[in-house]
């Protein structure tokens, strides 16, 4: 049975409308793991960890839209209907959008809908219609509301029938085995896995829901490659919940095989429409679990990889972007450079903001980055041999250059979509390409390629080879911090704001209260505060991002009390307390922190309920804060950089000896 209470429904105005017999609440009810599982499927559920509690809130989750038409309960004179707290919003755009509409198919961890280790929790809608009285709010502390939402409950979700817990269970093996794919990545020496058979495609750039096949092309990795590969993956008891056939086994072992994508340089090469940019994009979205049926449940990508673009007028604040951009030109008659090391700017250019986020990348610690030319900067990319030969002041030391001392120097592999720039096929260790969507392996007649135009020898300003330069000490990312200075700025009743319809979010004072942040005028600044997210290519819809803003002022507020601690340390701490304590902890600790009182109810009124971020999409959500202040935090010089400097200085000064000694032959 249900354990339920109730709180007051922030939407309770909005639900009730001009009906003078509606009325609302919001229950939060919890029942133990015991009561869903017995027996050998108890101890399946157990085995599979975290990625199964996850799973099981997600299908729960998932069955309730499912089965709304069930959610409805005359009791006595009153007419009971249980919803998410999202669905509110759904109906006010019943126009434009199918009630009916399923949940994207990415399996995230939920503020209404949750998973302890021992109990299953749920926060919901109850909304009251009494004909002709007047629904008694004392009531619902009673057993009116407890025996009205429990007998709901089980029709909806029916633990302990046997259609159910099947269905449940094939969801959850699905997301475990998902996972330890995941972590079997790196015993691997692999960033990403694509299974054979995998559909690919989406109906729609804008859709979620998988092209039918024909007349997508299932995927199949290239024959006789060593990227075509086998893993097994050991699932315990929870391989006879798989669906049958699905795969190879022997007992408790799956086996899939499909597409590794190594550790190191990848290129995904071919021609334009043939399925580059889907194959990126799947391994982007592979650091996320899907359910079922999605057509990419086995396309695979470490936890850790980044996807890195251009971004035009990017907010950036003391940023190491100095691997990249250099010698920057200033107007005339100033006299100060531009400090790229402690690169600053409200409104960076393509090549600036890409370069500031490959160093954020690095930053932050992400392990793999996942770039598509046709959202770089032409410039930060590449540049050929004859633009070296025309334009020899050059700022900007492309990316193409940097890729494999960045391996070399960070363990930092790059996956990297290339149509348009052959100078790309002199740093790959594994090329593929697709043809009319299909994939082959063009790794040996790259390096023929490369080998005939023999790019690998030409030596680039004295810093070493073209394409293969060095990564130095001096362009890793500086450690810092938010300066007290500018989290002071935030005073109290802190709310988020979604902008541009999802697409951006804004910090600010919350509507009702006349005092704005210390030191700012909105109406001379209008963007402070605001976020610019539309080109943060991993956030998954508008609860995602509308986290990403509460977890950022939970890391300001964390920045006051934890001054020793940089970015990246910030970040695994807010981790560690998602980890443990789930996405109610951070709401909890805001409203108790008095930066957001209300951060709950603004919740609900906003988006209905959070879904959880990674740590990467929210340290880019924190770096783009308008007005946000980074400082350095200090450390001891070993001199090791020093060194590293004058050894290049020394470089630099033979070779240019050496031309003057040519210039006098």
């Amino acid at each position: 049975m249900w354990n339920i209470t109730a709180v007051e429904d922030p939407l309770a105005s909005y639900v009730k409308g001009s009906n003078a017999t509606i009325s609302s609440v919001v229950i939060s009810a919890s029942i133990g793991h015991v009561n869903i599982f017995q027996h050998e499927n108890a101890s399946a559920f157990q085995e599979g960890g975290r990625p199964a509690r996850v799973a099981l809130a997600d299908f729960a989750a998932r069955t309730l839209v499912k089965q709304r038409n069930q959610a409805k309960k005359e009791v006595d004179n009153y007419v009971l209907t249980l919803e998410p707290l999202d669905r509110i919003f759904l109906k006010g755009k019943r126009r434009r959008q199918n009630l009916s509409a399923p949940y994207p198919p990415y399996v995230l961890e939920r503020s209404d809908i949750w998973s302890s280790n021992d109990h299953l929790h749920l926060s919901l809608r109850v909304i009251v219609e009494s004909q002709p009285i007047h629904f008694d709010e004392k009531k619902t502390e009673g057993d009116f509301l407890q025996t009205a939402v429990n007998s709901i409950l089980a029709s909806l979700l029916p633990f302990g029938q046997a259609d159910w817990t099947q269905a449940a269970m094939n969801h959850i093996s699905c997301v475990v085995l998902q996972d330890k794919i995941r972590q079997q990545l790196d015993s691997s020496n692999a960033v990403a896995f694509i299974a054979d058979n995998s559909i690919l495609p989406r109906k729609s750039g804008t859709s979620d829901a998988r092209m039918c096949s024909p007349p997508a092309v299932p995927f199949q990795a290239p024959p006789d490659s060593s990227m075509s590969q086998s893993l097994t993956i050991e699932m315990g008891s929870l391989a006879k919940y798989l669906p049958n056939n699905a795969f190879p086994s022997q007992g408790s072992s799956i086996t899939l095989s499909g597409l590794v994508i190594p550790k190191g340089i990848t290129l995904i090469c071919g021609g334009g429409y043939h399925g580059k940019s889907t194959m990126l994009r799947t391994i982007a979205l592979g650091v996320y679990n899907k359910i079922p049926g999605d057509g990419r449940e086995y396309c695979i990508a470490v936890e850790d990889a980044v996807s890195v673009r251009a971004e035009d007028g990017r907010y950036v604040n003391n940023c190491n972007i100095s691997a990249f951009i250099s010698n920057l030109p200033t107007p005339p008659g100033v006299t100060k450079t531009v400090d790229t090391e402690h690169f600053s700017s409200r409104d960076s250019s393509g090549s600036t903001s890409q370069a500031a986020n490959v160093s954020e990348a690095i930053e932050m610690g992400c392990s793999a980055m996942l770039i598509d030319e046709d959202v770089s900067a032409a410039n930060f990319m590449a540049r050929d041999g004859r633009m070296r030969a025309l334009v020899m002041d050059e700022s900007i030391t492309p990316l193409l250059y940097r890729v494999n001392g960045l391996y070399n120097a960070k363990g930092i592999s790059s996956v990297v979509v290339v149509g348009g720039v052959g100078d790309w096929l002199d740093v790959p260790h594994n090329v593929v390409l697709l043809d009319k969507y299909v994939a082959s392996d063009a790794t040996k007649k790259a390096q023929s390629i490369s080998y005939q135009f023999s790019y690998g020898h030409v030596q680039y300003g004295g810093k070493g080879v073209v394409h293969r330069l060095d990564w130095k000490n001096s362009g890793t990312p500086i450690p810092r911090r938010p300066t007290d200075e500018f989290a002071n700025r935030f005073g109290a009743n802190i709310e988020v704001s979604l902008l541009d319809g999802g697409h951006s979010i804004a910090l600010h004072p919350h509507e009702d209260d006349d005092e704005m942040m210390d030191g700012v005028v909105l109406d001379d600044d209008h963007d402070e505060g605001c976020i610019e997210a539309s080109r943060m290519e991993q956030v998954m819809g508008r609860k995602q991002l509308y986290t990403c803003g509460l977890c950022a002022l939970w890391i300001i507020k964390a920045s006051q009390q934890e001054t020793a601690l940089g970015l990246p340390e910030l970040l695994n701490k807010l981790d560690e307390t998602l980890d443990s304590s789930g996405l109610v902890k951070v709401v909890e600790d805001l409203s108790s922190s008095g930066l957001s009182p209300k951060t709950w109810q603004h919740l609900v009124e906003a988006v209905g309920y959070a879904e959880r971020p990674r740590k990467y999409e929210i340290g880019q959500a924190l770096t783009r804060l308008q007005g946000i202040k980074f400082e350095e935090i200090p450390v001891e010089d070993d001199g090791v950089e020093a060194a590293a400097k004058a050894e290049e200085e020394r470089k630099k000064r033979a070779l240019a000896e050496l031309w003057a000694a040519r210039r006098k032959k």
